[in-house]
């Protein structure tokens, strides 16, 4: 009988063609897939419990938007530093060190809310820390993969990492929104807490080592540099960071759709944990229409349209006037989004060696969450300023100019083919 090692085999030399769950059939990439499915659900649980809670206790949208700055900020500041961690040590041993961390802010916030001391400054400072925690994980649970599973499976892993992770987005504020309405927010922390122990015995349970190919490299200043000059070196990469830099930054909607659960549609926490997780709804789809299609050589067309549907959401989200109008548009961004992670995530993997893939990894993550950082902050003052559906009308309207100024600096995004 014909096991997984066999097919990949056979579909590394091109006799069989590989189904979409193919990669999943590879032992420990399903252990690190699984554990990574785990840790983004509780990431997501306790992040919209976070601003279900800063508003609840403040009432403002700034402090919203202060929120997603500081669950952004450490992946600006230290995003390099974890990329050279990753590309220096065991990548096994830094997952699970990061996974055994993640247990403190859960636990500590579950406790303060519980004893009635919780203040905005605690959820500030928990923020920041679990995000800390994430920066170190990151980079390391992307470049493990690649040694895991034979070029040919690639693909189809980070596409299945990114549609599989994408359902945890689904799912996590679902759960938020009905543990807050029914048993409390307290609750929820702990809850959140008990979904990294499972994800710690699926890491240990992995035979493969996370050690990086190669001689052993020196943690340093330079190795930070060579990452930026790769991404430098390769234009279409920093073209596509470039891209999603601007439309992320006046598109940042997800810091401000708590104002449309209580005040604009007055749906509660259940209301809220469905727009949170509309977005990962599209994502899937999204992902699936990708494992569906197969390889897509016009990714620099296909990013640049997809940029013009997501600001198209943005204006359709802040004209909704009916619930449901809402949840559309919000899909439609996990949608447009999930193709534009799918490019960035597919070109920058196959074009980084093992050597790099820890700070090509995390260089994505610092693009990434800058935008978010800042989006988040402007987005919060928007809303506090213009209203929070006025303020996403003219994000969308400034995002197509950003894509049209892109597009003209840049052409040969455009006309980027894939081999």
């Amino acid at each position: 009988m014909e096991g997984p090692k066999d097919s990949a085999n056979r579909a590394a030399t091109g006799n069989v063609a590989l189904r979409p769950w193919a990669s999943l059939l590879i032992r420990d990439f399903s252990l690190i897939w699984v554990s990574s499915v785990l840790v983004s659900t509780c990431a997501q649980i306790r992040n919209v419990t976070n601003l279900y809670q800063v508003y609840h206790l403040s009432g403002s949208s700034f402090q919203l938007g202060l929120t997603g700055f500081f669950q952004a900020l450490p992946h600006v500041v230290f995003g390099l530093f974890a990329g050279v961690l990753a590309d220096a040590f065991d990548r096994k041993k830094v997952i699970l060190c990061t996974h055994f961390l993640h247990l403190i802010p859960s636990l500590a916030l579950g406790f303060l809310t519980m004893t009635g001391a919780i203040q905005v400054w605690h959820i500030y400072l928990f923020s920041l820390m679990t995000a800390f925690i994430e920066v170190f994980s990151w980079p390391a649970r992307a470049a493990i993969v690649p040694s895991l599973v034979p070029p040919s499976h690639l693909m189809n892993a980070i596409t299945l990492t990114t549609m599989i992770l994408q359902s945890s987005f689904l799912v996590g504020p679902a759960i938020a929104g009905l543990l807050i309405d029914h048993a409390g927010v307290a609750p929820t922390y702990f809850i959140s807490a008990s979904l990294f122990i499972p994800a710690i015995f699926a890491v240990l349970a992995m035979r493969s080592s996370g050690k990086p190919q190669g001689e052993r490299r020196r943690v340093s200043l330079g190795s930070m540099i060579e990452g930026i000059e790769f991404i430098w070196a390769q234009r279409i990469i920093l073209s596509l960071f470039l891209l999603d830099f601007g439309v992320t930054l006046v598109g940042f909607y997800r810091p401000i759709l708590p104002i449309f659960a209580s005040d604009v549609f007055k749906v509660g926490a259940t209301g809220l944990g469905a727009l949170y997780g509309a977005p990962a709804a599209g994502s899937l789809l999204g992902s699936a229409s990708v494992l569906m299609v197969g390889d897509v050589r016009r990714k620099g067309a296909l990013a640049i349209i997809a940029a013009l549907f997501f600001a198209a959401g943005l204006v359709l989200l802040g004209v909704s006037k009916w619930f449901w109008m809402a949840v559309v548009a919000v899909v439609v961004l996990g949608f447009m989004d999930s193709l534009s992670v799918a490019i960035r995530r597919t070109v920058v993997q196959f074009l980084a060696p093992d050597a790099m893939r820890g700070r090509a990894a995390s260089l994505i993550t610092v693009f990434a969450q800058s935008t978010n950082a800042l989006g988040a902050l402007l987005a919060g003052s928007a809303a506090q300023l213009w209203g929070a559906p006025n303020a996403l009308v003219l994000g969308g309207i400034v995002c197509v100019l950003i894509i049209i100024g892109i597009h003209r600096a840049i052409p040969q995004l455009w006309r980027y083919r894939s081999r």
